[in-house]
């Protein structure tokens, strides 16, 4: 078996296993790590029925105790997905998701992982007529706004990578990569924000964007990228619909993603985010199953058992 780590984004699998169950399920897959969503309908410290709502003692027993679990499973927290939602023109809004975002790094802390991956402000929220400056100082507040929290906490923040903005099949403002490097560039130059702030790969979501105003295919985009990634969401699509497939099941190249990755020498988890219920509700545990069997295969054919 090739050394590379398989992991698995476990949001899929919360309505149908609590977190102590999909630690277990996935070590019974075949998964060496996972990416621990954080974001369901539940998560908002403004729901009083949510652990999130909790005061950070409640919290930390309970993350402290799913931490344990994983331990004793040998699974490894390789990452965390925080907040969905990007800043627009509502300070309320954007106050709130500040707060949700210190418990974003929080509990990425209590479960021992790294990175933290959020989305930035997206053409989805803003419209795509949004003014352009607007859109780069909205994100520039957002992101150095939560890596107050990062550095509290000593985790990092992944931005992700963006697609396409469906609505008017157009490129999302972020999508476009050049748009996406200069913002990263222009946070991570701050004071020590470069220390805790990274970038998520998200390969569907930079497939979408490939087919839009010159874009690098998702593997150019990691060459691009290079030393700033920490942390990815693999995944396939047809370019059109951000399907979450299974790799190999789309039109992506794996085999130069592969080779983007060791040419930037990526040592990190093989991280699948993926849409469980491609193939039906019901299927959701041997969606996981077989996709980590898929995943295994490509890295002991390419790397070796």
């Amino acid at each position: 078996m090739s050394k590379k780590k398989v992991g698995l984004t476990v949001g899929g699998l919360k309505t149908v296993m609590d977190d102590f169950e999909i630690i277990k399920f996935v070590k019974s897959i075949g998964a060496d790590a996972i990416d621990f969503n954080l974001f369901t309908k539940e998560y908002d410290y403004r729901n009083p029925d949510s652990i999130y709502s909790k005061s950070d003692d409640e919290i930390a027993d309970y993350f402290t105790r799913v931490k344990k679990c994983a331990d004793e499973n040998g699974i490894e927290i390789s990452q965390t997905h925080g907040r969905i939602d990007g800043f627009t023109n509502d300070t309320e809004q954007n106050d709130a998701d500040d707060k949700n975002a210190r418990i974003d790094c929080f509990v990425t802390s209590l479960l021992g992982a790294p990175v933290c991956v959020m989305h930035g402000v997206t053409s989805f929220k803003m419209g795509i007529d949004a003014d352009p400056k607007l859109m780069r100082d909205l994100n520039y507040e957002m992101f150095t706004r939560f890596l107050v929290h990062a550095k509290k906490y000593n985790v990092q923040i992944a931005t992700e990578t963006f697609g396409d903005a469906l609505r008017w099949d157009a490129c999302d403002f972020f999508g476009n990569i050049d748009e996406f490097i200069k913002t990263y560039n222009r946070i991570a130059a701050v004071d020590d924000n470069k220390k805790y702030f990274s970038v998520c790969v998200d390969t569907g979501h930079s497939n979408k964007a490939y087919r839009f105003e010159n874009n690098p295919s998702p593997a150019d985009v990691i060459r691009m990228l290079g030393e700033k990634i920490s942390v990815l969401h693999l995944h396939d699509n047809n370019k059109i619909k951000d399907q979450h497939k299974i790799p190999m099941t789309g039109d992506i190249d794996w085999n130069d993603v592969f080779d983007a990755l060791d040419e930037i020498g990526f040592d990190g988890v093989y991280n699948m985010e993926l849409f469980l219920q491609h193939f039906g509700d019901n299927f959701r545990k041997e969606t996981a199953e077989f996709a980590v069997k898929v995943m295994r295969n490509m890295l002991d054919t390419r790397y070796g058992k």
